[in-house]
């Protein structure tokens, strides 16, 4: 087994140019929707702490990974994601002023604890998506970017072999 050079370091990092714009507008187009469909009183799976949110981002780590999107694409577009989570819907409770304690416009907790008003749970939210957002994106996220791109090179050395 040979140590990858500089370049390939670099390029896991970096990743190439098409995989990353595909990535970056899949997130995009994926947070728009979602943003769209909560506004319209729809429900996308906020208030289940963890669930589908979690699960899609660490699915797009994990694709972002294989087509070789790179790691700090990667990172960056699931703080991303974490961050809408948590600041998004207290944002549009704070705006419209339809907030209260027990609505759909509070960030995911495990407790049922809740802010006071709206502006303190839009900074409580803040607070969290930064902290949970950036250990979430470079920890597990980081994993699964790493469990894709292997899955990429064990599918090239083997698809290599057969031609």
């Amino acid at each position: 087994m040979t140590q990858p050079s500089s370049g390939q370091v670099f390029q896991y990092i970096v990743g190439t140019k098409r995989p990353r714009r595909a990535t970056a507008g899949g997130v995009g187009v994926l947070l728009l929707l979602a943003s769209i469909a909560f506004l319209l009183g729809f429900d996308v799976g906020l208030n289940a702490f963890g669930g589908g949110w979690i699960l899609l981002a660490l699915g797009i780590a994990g694709i972002a990974g294989i087509v070789g999107a790179g790691l700090g694409l990667t990172v960056g577009l699931l703080w991303l994601i974490t961050l809408w989570w948590f600041v998004f819907p207290p944002l549009v409770g704070y705006l419209t002023g339809d907030w209260t304690g027990a609505s759909r416009y509070v960030h995911p907790r495990m407790s049922a604890f809740a802010y006071g008003s709206a502006r303190a749970e839009l900074f409580g939210g803040l607070r969290y998506g930064v902290r949970l957002g950036l250990f979430f994106a470079v920890v597990p996220g980081s994993l699964a970017y790493a469990i894709g791109t292997t899955i990429n090179w064990v599918r090239r050395r083997f698809l290599s072999h057969d031609t």
